[in-house]
């Protein structure tokens, strides 16, 4: 208990200061009490206290299904808005190397969520622009841009993807090579991921970017020749209609190392989809968020921290 002088001095104390000086106070207090342990008897061992790490659900899920985790480090939940939520996985991998994972949980089942085709200036010609201004120029009232990622591959001259596009039903690019892929949202705002040995029907896609690599295919993992490990973007579907995006960081050994396609097939596996691609990577792989009035870079882009210029990526949209 505090003596009436002793309050009356922590009147006079800015508050700030008055925590602390309660504080050490207290500390001497506890200091002055006398030991209640008998002459020659040790003192009790008093055991540590068990710290108890709730992971996110995501995190969970690649935890205790892979074996890409040696030491997790952070594991940071962030709930975007109603359907849209975006979990950052900090950990060492196997070989003791710093990763760094962004993935967006997109639940197409909320009617005022959408998926939508970014292109430069919102426009159906071929050209690159920053990820934050494809953003910005896309995001209007009823068509409100909560986040983006980069998409397909492309002519860094001509700014062509790869693969196809489609924006708002129209067919930018229709044409894609034999081991070209896509995801496509159609008028009822279901994903699904196309290629040559998967076809659709064109006229009901609304939405389409493309990817290439196929990582998981009908619930099943593909095996890819190509092991390098790099910055990457990729993309899954569920059977729900949940669209995830993951994207890894790298090529710095300091802070993130970068990905092989056989590790994120584990991730995605992991997370129960039925399909999953590879889009674009290395100095592309870029995730923007609104903050305010613009689109803060999340990640850490490889060309020295800075937006490469794009041909398209996929905007997360929300219709209030």
């Amino acid at each position: 208990m505090f003596s009436f002088k002793t309050l009356s001095m922590l009147k006079k104390i800015p508050s700030g200061y008055a925590i602390i000086f309660i504080t050490i106070l207290l500390t001497a207090g506890q200091g002055c009490k006398k030991s209640t342990t008998p002459p020659g008897v040790p003192p009790p061992v008093v055991p540590p206290p068990v710290v108890v790490r709730v992971l996110t659900p995501l995190t969970k899920k690649i935890s205790d299904q892979t074996n890409l985790i040696n030491t997790l480090q952070s594991d940071t939940l962030i709930q975007i808005s109603k359907g849209l939520s975006q979990t950052v996985i900090t950990y060492l991998n196997t070989s003791s190397q710093p990763m760094k994972v962004f993935i967006l949980e997109v639940d197409l089942n909320n009617p005022t969520l959408r998926l939508k085709a970014g292109t430069p200036n919102n426009s159906t010609a071929f050209a690159r622009q920053t990820m934050s201004d494809i953003a910005r120029t896309q995001d209007t009232a009823g068509n409100r841009v909560l986040a983006a990622v980069n998409g397909d591959y492309f002519n860094l001259t001509t700014g062509v993807p790869s693969s196809a596009i489609y924006k708002n039903g129209i067919p930018i690019k229709s044409q894609y090579c034999t081991l070209c892929t896509f995801l496509s949202i159609d008028d009822q705002n279901r994903a699904a991921i196309v290629s040559k040995d998967r076809t659709v029907d064109t006229t009901k896609i609304r939405q389409a970017i493309g990817g290439f690599h196929y990582l998981i295919k009908n619930s099943q993992k593909v095996t890819q020749g190509d092991v390098s490990i790099e910055p990457r973007t990729t993309v899954g579907v569920t059977a729900a209609n949940v669209v995830y995006f993951i994207l890894v960081d790298g090529r710095s050994a300091s802070y993130s190392n970068g990905i092989s396609f056989s590790q994120l097939s584990d991730m995605f596996f992991a997370l129960g989809v039925k399909d999953a691609i590879n889009m674009d990577g290395g100095g592309s792989t870029t995730l923007v968020v609104k903050e305010g009035a613009s689109w803060a870079v999340k990640n850490r882009p490889s060309d020295n921290g800075t937006q490469r210029a794009v041909a398209n990526g996929w905007t997360i949209v929300s219709t209030q």
